[in-house]
């Protein structure tokens, strides 16, 4: 156990700078996975603090690179930020929430950005973290929310031109206007309304065709045992049409919540890609 550690301490006071130039020159060379090895290497025989941190940021930037998010969060999680400078919590949070928002966690990338707010004391920082914000606050359709983000980034660009902090809050009133914001559906809703009203939970979705086909299948099938009870198949028409319609009743369900997601998902997606844009031309020097 000695011998080990005697060699640890040499490997690390004599190889630690051979292994962040290797390290380096490989994140130089685009070799991200390679790269990564190097400076969790580096992490694991430095003895500086400092080194060891940076060597956790480089190696969560390469996992970034190759699109292993996961990876890069908890490399970055392992940062220690209790006592540490703005600086350092501000890379920490922030590059988790880009990690986050990129694997499409929406939820846990808001998460890290709302932690800046009482982790930090300088609000510059803050300032740097709204562009990322509002973005993950428009893909979650709070749109309110994100407005008012977009607002502290203007007030925050200490804008000398005061025509020109006037003209991005018209810009910020008219891209979030309520006449442009798309009307979402109610996923919910629309299961409750085929709960009760079988097919016309599909048309409050938005598909009248699918919707009232599902209504006319399971109001035949209805018909069918009808006609069977009165014919005397008793057993076969009961069973058979509560088979059928026990399937076109749940599964029209299930489709009309589906089709609702569908619905937000579509009306959403361009309205969030005319968003960005429009926040890229007008807060992005």
């Amino acid at each position: 156990m000695f011998v080990f550690l005697s060699k640890l301490s040499a490997y690390s006071v004599n190889d630690t700078l051979q292994l962040k130039h290797i390290a380096d020159s490989l994140l130089l060379n685009k070799k991200y996975y390679e790269a990564s090895i190097f400076y969790q290497k580096l992490d694991f025989f430095s003895q500086s603090e400092t080194m060891k941190n940076e060597a956790k940021f480089s190696a969560a930037n390469c996992y970034k690179q190759y699109n292993n998010y996961t990876a890069g969060i908890n490399q970055l999680n392992s940062i220690g930020i209790e006592g540490a400078a703005d600086s350092v919590i501000f890379r920490v949070k922030y590059q988790s929430a880009l990690m986050s928002y990129l694997n499409n966690d929406l939820t846990q990338a808001e998460s890290f950005l709302e932690q800046l707010n009482y982790l930090i004391k300088d609000s510059s920082y803050i300032i740097k973290s709204l562009m990322l914000h509002v973005f993950v606050l428009n893909e979650q359709y709070k749109w309110t929310k994100a407005k008012e983000k977009l607002g502290k980034l203007n007030n925050g660009l200490n804008l000398n031109n005061s025509e020109a902090f006037n003209f991005n809050k018209r810009v910020i009133d008219s891209i979030y206007s309520t006449k442009n914001i798309p009307k979402l559906k109610n996923v919910e809703k629309a299961g409750r309304i085929s709960t009760f009203f079988p097919g016309f939970g599909q048309c409050y979705a938005g598909n009248y065709a699918e919707g009232i086909s599902s209504f006319f299948a399971i109001a035949v099938i209805a018909g069918a045992m009808v006609a069977g009870v009165i014919y005397q198949y008793y057993f076969t028409s009961i069973f058979v049409g509560n088979l059928l319609i026990g399937k076109f009743y749940l599964g029209g369900i299930k489709r009309a919540e589906f089709l609702a997601e569908k619905y937000n998902y579509l009306h959403s997606k361009n309205y969030n890609q005319s968003l960005k844009e429009q926040v890229k031309q007008h807060f992005i020097n």
